[in-house]
């Protein structure tokens, strides 16, 4: 299991680091792996950041799904968990 933080104003799309993550814990290329667009909306990812407000995060969203053999759950504060499936 591992976690990252991550912050929508400064790292690229949250696609391409939880990609890039899967591929480290599993030791193979980002390349190699399936399209995480297969399995997950990049738009619908990305929203669970969006803004109520100018001045609120969604704190509470949360998503979950399975990628390459891996538990991805998101938080809307950016936490995200990548848990290896059993």
């Amino acid at each position: 299991m591992t976690f990252f933080q991550y912050d929508r104003d400064e790292h690229g799309s949250l696609a391409v680091e939880i990609v890039t993550t899967v591929a480290d814990l599993s030791d193979r290329s980002p390349d190699s792996l399936e399209s995480i667009h297969t399995v997950v909306d990049s738009d619908s990812l990305e929203s669970i950041f969006e803004p109520r407000s100018p001045r609120s995060r969604r704190e509470t969203n949360h998503i979950w799904f399975a990628y390459e053999g891996f538990g991805i759950t998101v938080y809307g504060n950016g936490f995200v968990i990548v848990r290896r499936l059993e």
